[in-house]
Parts: structure tokens; C-alpha cells; sequence
């Protein structure tokens, strides 16, 4: 029978909440994906945390795509957070950049607020804090985005990864750098180490990452502009923190773009930081 009548799609065994942060004064959009159903495991067992920045566009692919993993690839059940925005009410989508750079990144770029504003055209600037606000928001996630999913869903208090691309993979990176042990796992995908004249640089020659960290680092190979060299940027990064004996995985993504680059880093990223999980492990 065919019929005119139509929903919205969802992706099964997901559940979106609104969460208002005292630190930032923002409600931010929490979407949550459970492990597949057909894993047949316990409700109350403790399960590993994924927090995964720029929800609003990244929460889906990463959601698929870790179940596909979980099902054919031996990763082990995991909890996913997306960490988003509310874009239909005072928030509009042309407030999205904004927002993220207010929150992913470490400091103020003034060269990469006027290429915002360029952006903006004749619009109005929209009413949100400055670039630089990467403490608080990482102090949103611990003190309050964490305890908010433990306190609905039983979650692994010890096993917690960060995942973030671009501006996200430069979070990831700065929590890994400055916040050792706050997260046990971290994926950066396209860290956008250009930011502010290349401070990650000093910031990791001064920094004491925890060494039981896993830390995996990606970019897509056509990320090669003069302004932004992203490639020669995460190498470097790599190189760096490998030659400290630190627990690091790298890898460039021949043939892919900035944007393009993200499924596959998602993928590799996510096999790469979680120890595989043993036949027959599963909890029933």
C-alpha cells in the first residue's frame, strides 16, 4: 500500500534532551544513542561514554556508524552523547559558527573573527560571547553534561572518550593536552591547529598528557591550503607526542577533503582508541 501521509526519520534507540548550563548560560541540545538493540544486553550494565562535539551535524553519522562497528567490527557497546545547539528557537542555523567557536576553541583568534564576520555579510552579529571559550565548555561536559547522562543511563564513570572534528578535533586535543585524565580516550579529527598562530605547538611542549591516554589523530589529505596546512599541522602533532612515548595513532586520509574526511575518521578513530571487544563478551 503506498501512501502520501509522512513523519519525521529517526534513528532507532536515540532520545534528545534540553539541557540549560549554568556555566555558559546557554540550553545546549543533548542527544543520546544507545547501543544496537539487537545486542541483546542488560539495561543496568555500565557502559562506556562517547562524547562527540558539533552534535547537530555529527550525532547521526556517528551514531550508524558506531553501531556498525559494534555489530561486524568487534567494538565494544557504547553509550553516544552529541553535544549540540537549539537552532529553531532564539538560536538561528546562521548562529551555528558562532557557537561552536565560541565553545570548541582555547583562546581569540582576531584573523578568524573577521573571516566570520566577512561571512556575516550585511547581517546582524548575532548576541554571543567571544572565541576562547574552551574552559567553560569543557567544564560544561564534566560538571554537568556528564552527571546529566549518569544519572539516566548506567555508564562506565572510568571509560569516557572525547571526539571532535576541526574546531572539535582542536577541543579534543586541548582537554588531552591541559586536562590529563579527564577523558580516558580522544579522537581529533582535522584539529584546526592553525588556530591563533599555532599555539597547540607551545601549548603541548609545556603540557603533561596522562600516558595511559589513547589519543588518535586524522586529516583528510586534500587539507593542504597554504593558510590552514592541516596535514603538515596534525603530522607535526603526531610526531611530537609520539616521540614522547605517548600512546598516539595518526593517520592522513588520501583523496579526502576537510568535510569529506569525517565518516572515515569517525570509523578509524572510534576502532582505534577502543580496545576490541573479545568473542563472546558481550553482557546478556
Amino acid at each position: 500500500m503506498t501512501t502520501t501521509d509522512h513523519a519525521p526519520a529517526t534513528i532507532l534507540a536515540t532520545h534528545r534532551y534540553a539541557l540549560h548550563s549554568q556555566t555558559i548560560g546557554e540550553t545546549f541540545q543533548i542527544d543520546v544513542a544507545l547501543p544496537s538493540p539487537w545486542m541483546g544486553m542488560r539495561r543496568d550494565y555500565p557502559l562506556p561514554v562517547i562524547y562527540v562535539m558539533d552534535g547537530n551535524t555529527v550525532f547521526g553519522i556517528a551514531a550508524q556508524a558506531l553501531r556498525f562497528l559494534q555489530n561486524a567490527d568487534g567494538v565494544p557497546p557504547c553509550l553516544l552523547v552529541g553535544v549540540g545547539y537549539q537552532l529553531g528557537g532564539p538560536r538561528r542555523r546562521r548562529d551555528y559558527g558562532w557557537l561552536r567557536t565560541r565553545d570548541l576553541t582555547p583562546s581569540s583568534d582576531d584573523a578568524f573573527h573577521e573571516t566570520l564576520l566577512a561571512q556575516m555579510g550585511d547581517q546582524p552579529v548575532p548576541d554571543i560571547g567571544p572565541a576562547g571559550g574552551g574552559e567553560a565548555f569543557l567544564d560544561f561536559l564534566i560538571g554537568e553534561v556528564r552527571p546529566f547522562i549518569a544519572e539516566r543511563y548506567a555508564t562506565d564513570p572510568g571509560d569516557q572518550t572525547l571526539v571532535g572534528s576541526s574546531l572539535g578535533g582542536l577541543f579534543s586535543l586541548h582537554a588531552y593536552l591541559t586536562r590529563p585524565g579527564a577523558f580516558t580516550r580522544h579522537v581529533a579529527n582535522s584539529p584546526a591547529l592553525w588556530w591563533r598562530d599555532s599555539e597547540a605547538f607551545a601549548t603541548e611542549a609545556s603540557a603533561q598528557p596522562d600516558r595511559d591516554t589513547r589519543l588518535f589523530l586524522s586529516v583528510g589529505g586534500l587539507e593542504t591550503d597554504p593558510r590552514w596546512p592541516m596535514v603538515d599541522h596534525m603530522r607535526q602533532m603526531a610526531q611530537r607526542l609520539s616521540a614522547r612515548g605517548l600512546p598516539v595513532a595518526s593517520h592522513v586520509f588520501e583523496g579526502e577533503s576537510h568535510t569529506s574526511v569525517i565518516p572515515a575518521a569517525l570509523s578509524r578513530g572510534l576502532r582505534s582508541v577502543l580496545a576490541p571487544l573479545p568473542t563472546g563478551a558481550i553482557p546478556s
